[in-house]
C-alpha cells in the first residue's frame, strides 16, 4: 500500500490502516463506525505531516467560535 494512516479515536486507542488512496481508507473506516470520533495522521506525497479531526463521521474544520455547531436560522 502507498501510505499508512494512523486513526486515533477519542479514547486514545490507535489502529493502523493501509490505502491507496485518503478517499479508499476514509470510505472503509466510515463503513466500519459511521459516527467516528477522533483524529486521523498521515504523511502526504511531500513529506508533510497532516491531522484531520472528525466528529460523528464528519471532517471538523475546527477554528474556534460556532462554525460546526451553527443553530439554523428558524431556532433563532
Amino acid at each position: 500500500m502507498r501510505y499508512e494512516y494512523t486513526v486515533t479515536k477519542d479514547s486514545g486507542e490507535a489502529e493502523l490502516i493501509k490505502a491507496m488512496s485518503w478517499k479508499k481508507m476514509l470510505k472503509s473506516l466510515l463503513l466500519k463506525t459511521p459516527k467516528f470520533n477522533g483524529w486521523i495522521t498521515y504523511i502526504n506525497k511531500k513529506g508533510n505531516t497532516q491531522v484531520r479531526i472528525f466528529r460523528e463521521g464528519k471532517r471538523f474544520e475546527g477554528g474556534g467560535g460556532l462554525s460546526n455547531t451553527r443553530v439554523p436560522p428558524k431556532f433563532m
